[in-house]
Order: C-alpha cells, then sequence, then structure tokens
C-alpha cells in the first residue's frame, strides 16, 4: 500500500515524519509524493495554535474518498478520541510517543479494517534513525535529542501533547551524527523543545559537553540547535560556542515578549533585563552572533506600555529573523484562566506594526551587505527558475543567485541587491 505524509508545524515534526517514514518504508509500505496516488494519508500535525490546527481538519476535508486517514503528532495527542468521534473520515490516531509503532499499528488496522487510537506518553526513549532516503534534506540533518518540557509556560500546550522532558541518550546521538557526517551531510541540527536542559546522567554529560564533543569529533561544516531556552542560559555554552568554529553563529533564542510584566504572567523564568544581559554577553564574546526568535502580541493584559517594550526590544537586539503570532488560547494551559479582554483589531494592528518595525530592521542590515561577498550552503535548486539556486547563510538569510552548484556546496557570492527576507547575488 502507498502512504503521503503531510506535515504541519515545527522542526521536531519534520524530523517525526522522517522516523514515520523510515518505519514504514522497512515493513514495505511504498513512500509516494503525490497525495492523489496514496491509499493512506497521514497527518502529522501542530497544536501549538489554534490556527495550524483548524488547517489540519480542513485538510482532512480535502482528502479523497476511498483513502485511510491517520492523524499522528500534537494534535493527535490533545484531541485523542474526540477525533474518531468527530470525524468518520479519520480512521487511526497516534500521539507523540508512539509513533515507532505505525509499522505494526498499520499492518493491525488494515488488516483487521478497523479504526483505533493510541495515544499513552512514555518515558522511555525510542531509538530511531530515519535513513538518507527517508529525510527531507541531503544536505541537512535532524538529529532529536530530547522531547518534552517541564517548564508549563502559561500560554503553551507543549508539556501536554509531548509530555515531561525526557532524554535521548549520549552514544545514540553520536551514532546518528557519524551516520549523517559519513553520507555527506553539511549541517547537524540538534532538536529538541528545550535543548539546554539535556543530560546524560549514566555518562555524567550535560548540553554543552554533547555539543562540544560534536563540533570537535564529527566532520561537518556546522552544527546548529533549536530550542534554546533563555532561562537555562549559562556562560559554559558561550565559552564552548567560542572554542569551537563549525558551532554555527546563530541562535534561536525565543523571548515572547519585551515586557518583564507579561513575561511573569507567561510564566517565563527570566526577566528582560536578564535576556538583554545574555544577549551582551553572546556579542561581547561572539561579535559575529546572530539572533532569531518568537513573539507572541496580545497576551491577555498586554498594554501599551508592554507592547512598546517588546518593540524596543526587537530596536535593540535587531534579530536576524522572528517568527510572531497573536496570542492563541490553548487547552489545558493556565493562561486560558487569565481574561482575555484585548480586542481583535488592536492585536492584529500590533502584529503589523511589530511586524513592520523587524522588517525595517532586517531590511537595514541586508542593505549594508550590498557589494560584499559572503559564504552560503546551497540547499536546493529554484523550483521557479531552473538556472537558479536557493542557499542559506550560516544566520539562516535566503541568497538566490544563478548556478549550476549541487545542494550541499558552499559557494562565495557577492552580493548586488536585497529585499528584507532575501538576498540576490552573483557566483564567485
Amino acid at each position: 500500500m502507498k502512504f503521503f505524509i503531510k506535515t504541519y508545524g515545527c522542526q521536531m515534526n519534520v524530523n517525526d515524519s522522517e522516523r514515520i517514514r523510515h518505519i514504514l518504508k522497512k515493513k514495505g509500505f511504498v513512500d509516494v509524493q503525490d497525495e492523489d496516488k496514496a491509499d493512506i494519508i497521514i497527518v502529522n500535525t501542530c497544536a501549538v495554535r489554534e490556527k495550524p490546527q483548524q488547517k489540519v481538519f480542513s485538510y482532512v476535508g480535502r482528502v479523497g474518498k476511498g483513502k485511510k486517514v491517520v492523524i499522528a503528532g500534537c494534535v493527535a495527542q490533545s484531541e485523542g478520541l474526540d477525533l474518531l468521534k468527530n470525524d468518520k473520515r479519520i480512521n487511526f490516531v497516534v500521539g507523540t510517543h508512539q509513533h515507532y509503532k505505525i509499522g505494526s499499528i498499520f499492518e493491525n488496522f488494515i488488516k483487521e479494517d478497523k479504526n483505533g487510537i493510541d495515544i499513552k506518553f512514555s518515558r522511555e526513549w525510542e531509538e530511531i534513525i530515519p535513513d538518507i532516503k527517508a529525510r527531507d534534506s541531503k544536505v541537512y540533518g535532524y538529529i532529536s535529542i530530547m522531547e518534552g518540557c517541564n517548564n508549563f509556560c502559561s500560554y503553551c500546550i507543549v508539556p501536554f501533547t509531548r509530555g515531561r522532558e525526557k532524554f535521548r541518550p549520549f552514544k545514540d546521538i553520536i551514532t546518528e551524527a557519524e551516520y549523517l557526517s559519513s553520507n555527506g551531510y553539511k549541517e547537524i541540527i540538534l532538536l529538541g523543545q528545550n535543548v539546554n536542559s539535556w543530560e546524560d546522567k549514566k555518562e555524567g554529560k550535560k548540553f554543552v559537553d554533547l555539543l562540544s564533543y560534536i563540533a570537535a569529533n564529527i566532520d561537518v561544516k556546522l552544527v546548529r540547535f533549536i530550542t534554546s531556552y533563555p532561562g537555562y542560559y549559562d556562560n559554559e555554552l558561550i565559552e564552548v560556542m567560542a572554542k569551537h568554529r563549525s558551532i554555527a553563529r546563530h541562535i534561536h533564542f525565543p523571548v515572547q515578549s519585551g515586557s518583564t510584566r507579561i513575561l511573569k504572567k507567561m510564566n517565563r523564568i527570566y526577566t528582560r533585563e536578564q535576556y538583554l544581559k545574555m544577549i551582551f554577553d553572546f556579542k561581547k564574546n561572539l561579535p559575529d552572533i546572530k539572533f532569531s526568535s518568537d513573539f507572541i502580541v496580545g497576551f491577555p493584559s498586554e498594554n501599551e506600555k508592554d507592547f512598546d517594550l517588546t518593540l524596543s526590544l526587537i530596536q535593540k537586539v535587531e534579530y536576524e529573523s522572528i517568527f510572531s503570532f497573536i496570542y492563541s488560547p490553548r487547552k489545558y494551559t493556565k493562561a486560558l484562566l487569565l481574561k482575555d479582554d484585548l480586542n481583535i483589531k488592536v492585536k492584529k494592528q500590533r502584529l503589523y506594526k511589530l511586524q513592520e518595525v523587524q522588517r525595517n530592521i532586517q531590511l537595514q542590515n541586508n542593505k549594508k551587505l550590498i557589494g560584499k561577498t559572503i559564504e552560503a550552503l546551497v540547499v536546493k535548486r529554484n523550483p521557479k527558475k531552473i538556472d537558479e539556486v536557493i542557499a542559506r547563510t550560516e544566520s539562516y538569510r535566503v541568497v538566490n543567485f544563478k548556478s549550476d552548484a549541487d545542494p550541499g556546496e558552499f559557494k562565495k557570492i557577492l552580493i548586488e541587491n536585497v529585499g528584507p527576507y532575501s538576498l540576490r547575488g552573483k557566483e564567485i
């Protein structure tokens, strides 16, 4: 039987889809890129905001008749049995801790032609290394090092969809890193809801030990990590990054708000001042480092002063890029108990203003690159222009240029023109 995977959400979900694809292909199922040709549609879902969750239901509604539909991931975990009850087109629901069983689940529910659900949490780490053919990219490879979160930020559903923190053993992570290196991957991206909290007590290692070992011993050009929670920052991370040039000079450092008052309501364990000091410490020791971040606009009780503090923080840090959203109430979270009395029109106006401020920062910073030569990694050919490639800089800037280079090559590019979201140049 043929299957097609539709993935919504973060890099963790992309990596989970790679694992699912790997398992099913090993079981003899056939992976297809055209959903119309598939017998089974797997929807790997995101529940962090209402909009991506609604996209799931909209997508399922468009699936052709006669196909079996499996809901996996965070929406599967949060909605559970209600999915089967409320939508007869859905055949099976697989939670975030159970996708390693998906091969046997498929065999059973196809053989018996029965609907079902498996959303049990597990404290065990199930070891799966997706082979090259199961991965989305042959240039950069994701490695999950932990899953879950213990922080319980008041707006966040992750602890309820991914469970409490559990950590992958050090030796298994290194095995996968060596596998990617031996297959020619140029970047390794370490994944987790909060990578800084990773540890292997048996081996006596913390995240900085893992990062340092990979940077020193694994033959790849760049090592990245996502996501880094500001509350767990320490100077050891700066020291390790300064020591190893293969660790990308780019950190995704989600702040959510520039107001200490709002951060406290969000149950974030740092203040505005502490966050800015972290940024200053990084820049002092790593002058070329760049940051990206996440922002929530319109959190319950956010006033103009709170919002202005967020804008001023963005202007102080000068992020390379940001992800910004209007606050989205999520089931199970403590923020649901807060009075959300801000008008949606005001929320949209604030979001637009924030994005405009960031857009101007990116444009001005990109203009400084005109006439300069930079290095970028070719990630794919441009699907709309056959004589061009799309590349990314170390800080994730998109660069477009004419080239016959293959994905995985690093190229020197003279920047000739820029916009707020991408650069254009010619290959040197």
